[in-house]
């Protein structure tokens, strides 16, 4: 990989929900430095800000370092990864209610002597000293990100303290411009202006808290929706018989259309013991909204060109939520099942019948398979991260997966053959033939490469 993908890599991240955790934090410092200095220059209040990247990039390059060097516990599950989230979408609502100088007694609710990194973050972030922002700025290396993960992984395959160093250095400078824009705004505003801005910021924080706190309880395992409750479920759930969701010949047809992050309806309720064929338009897909996940069915399936079909059936009452991998669709996505009280007599769906091989070995000489090997665990990383295989001879492709992946590393994809990788901690097996030569690429839900197979003629 490239260093200038890296840097392309951290210019895409800085604009992405990515950032959402650190341009907060960074938003509370400017709050709370403007707030204990009204005196100041634009620039001497500009300053905290250039603490805070400049922390940010050499803690990045020191964790590089070591991630590259030794290897390490940085890969944390999804259920981690929500309960941090959580955490600090907390400390933000809390400083967004400082800033907005509501609820005074939850000041005595912070963390006064924090143990653990994740939970330093609120003392860091509330002090206006010049070793607060670097320290705060130097932890984001620990907040869940999917890229940042792809790129520890990358770095644990490379096994060279050097390559991770310089990969995390490349990559927190591609995210600077856009915490340093975010840190100008706050640090040059006077007067009502001032004021106005520390209103905005504390507005702005309890916004994105309550954003971040709808993810980590996503990723935490729990389909709790803030929406659900100022809006009526009605408005958003279909019914069987209507456009949305249609009874033909003994099928639940479903149609649903994904717009960069937003599901289109996004709530259907449907009749249990009746099959569901569900066409999903995702040409417009973006992000890990490429990748959808229904985990209580076990299903995740790729978003391919075109129109995607999942076919299951509902078997008991209740709720069926869908996301993807990172919890960042449209909130309370799912499925209402409801009892079949007008005895609706459903379709008998076929088993799936499998691939055909490329040839019958019976009646013709067959080339053997290629079989390829990757593992991914804490000491290696994604080893091997580039493998090759001829073209037109069938590849089964396994994966030993010794650690459980979070965020868009959860789930990993092979785009070129619309295959979705769950990554929970077992071994995989996938099947499929190359039918060009080229670079096929391995990448995380949201598209970021993790490995490739170079298919020679």
């Amino acid at each position: 990989m490239s260093y200038g993908l890296v840097f392309l890599i951290g210019l895409f991240a800085a604009v992405s929900s990515c950032i959402v955790v650190v341009g907060g934090l960074l938003l509370a410092v400017a709050g709370k430095y403007n707030e204990s200095h009204p005196g100041l220059a634009g620039i001497q209040k500009f300053k905290p800000h250039i603490y805070f990247n400049i922390g940010r990039v050499l803690g990045y390059t020191v964790f590089g370092a070591m991630v590259g060097a030794v290897g390490s516990v940085l890969s944390l599950s999804p259920r981690t990864n929500g309960y941090l989230m959580l955490f600090v979408s907390v400390v933000m609502l809390m400083l967004g209610f400082q800033l907005l100088h509501l609820f005074p007694g939850l000041r005595k609710f912070a963390p006064k002597t924090p143990k653990f990194i994740s939970h330093k973050i609120h003392d860091l972030s509330a002090k206006d000293s010049r070793s607060a922002p670097f320290v705060l700025g130097s932890l984001t290396f620990f907040l869940p990100c999917g890229f940042t993960q792809a790129l520890q992984l990358y770095v644990l395959a490379s096994g060279d303290w050097k390559i991770g160093a310089l990969t995390m250095l490349v990559f927190s400078l591609g995210t600077m411009p856009a915490l340093l824009s975010l840190g100008a705004v706050s640090s040059f505003a006077k007067g009502a202006f001032q004021k106005h801005f520390l209103r905005f910021a504390g507005v702005l924080l309890v916004l994105l808290s309550l954003f971040n706190i709808n993810n980590g309880l996503t990723l935490a395992g729990y389909n709790f929706n803030f929406a659900s409750a100022f809006t009526a479920r009605s408005n958003n759930a279909g019914q069987p018989g209507t456009p949305s969701v249609q009874i033909v010949n003994g099928k639940q047809i479903v149609k649903m259309m994904v717009n960069d992050y937003t599901y289109t309806p996004n709530r259907f309720t449907v009749v249990e013991g009746v099959p569901v064929e569900w066409q999903i338009d995702g040409d417009n897909a973006a992000g890990c909204g490429r990748v959808i996940v229904v985990p209580s069915l076990g299903i995740s399936k790729f978003l391919s060109t075109g129109i995607t079909t999942i076919t299951f059936t509902p078997q008991k009452t209740g709720d069926i939520p869908f996301n993807c991998s990172m919890g960042m669709m449209t909130r309370g996505s799912g499925f209402t099942v409801i009892p079949n009280t007008s005895g609706i007599v459903g379709a008998k769906i076929e088993a799936t019948e499998s691939a055909p091989m490329p040839c019958d070995p019976t009646i013709a000489s067959c080339p053997k398979t290629q079989k390829l090997f990757i593992e991914v665990s804490r000491e290696r990383g994604v080893y091997p991260n580039s493998l090759t295989a001829k073209k037109g001879v069938p590849i089964e492709l396994t994966i030993d997966d010794k650690v459980p992946l979070g965020g868009c590393m959860s789930i990993w994809v092979i785009p070129e053959f619309n295959i979705t990788i769950p990554m929970d901690g077992t071994v995989s097996k996938n099947t499929f033939t190359p039918t060009k030569s080229g670079i096929l690429n391995i990448t995380c839900s949201m598209g970021s490469k993790l490995a490739e197979i170079n298919i020679e003629d």
